[in-house]
């Protein structure tokens, strides 16, 4: 296990054994804003939602089929709040910087779960996301 203050504060926990080739895929364009105008006003204070906007972007889903990566099923109930919220748009981001900018939005940690699988993917990943409830 391999820990890391960066530079902006953000500390991150790696398992060195886990790939992070898909934590490294960069995303062209996410818009909280025209997703929020899309799926209705409670979008942008779900962070389960927000999370799978994210994680289910473009780039990312050709890359997991391109690799041959699966998906854990996920079932997430979470209470929405009226603050904070995510907006605004990112681009030209890696999956794990528009995961940290979730976490500084929402005040909590991501976490990126790999394991073998043996269903026809090569691997399956989680993504899960934990408020710290301030």
């Amino acid at each position: 296990m391999q820990v890391a203050q960066e530079p902006d504060g953000i500390v991150r926990m790696v398992e060195k054994v886990v790939p992070q080739d898909l934590l490294n895929v960069k995303i062209r364009r996410l818009s909280f804003d025209d997703e929020r105008k899309k799926d209705g006003p409670l979008f942008s204070f779900s962070p389960p939602a927000v999370l799978n906007f994210i994680t289910e972007a473009p780039e990312v889903d050709g890359f997991m089929k391109d690799h041959s990566i699966g998906r854990a099923p996920k079932l997430v109930n979470e209470p929405t709040t009226p603050e904070p919220h995510v907006s605004g748009e990112l681009n030209n981001v890696t999956l794990s910087e528009a995961l940290d900018y979730m976490a500084k939005t929402f005040h909590g940690l991501w976490v990126y779960k790999e394991c073998p699988s043996n269903k026809g993917n090569k691997r399956i990943v989680d993504f899960s996301f934990y408020r710290s409830w301030e």
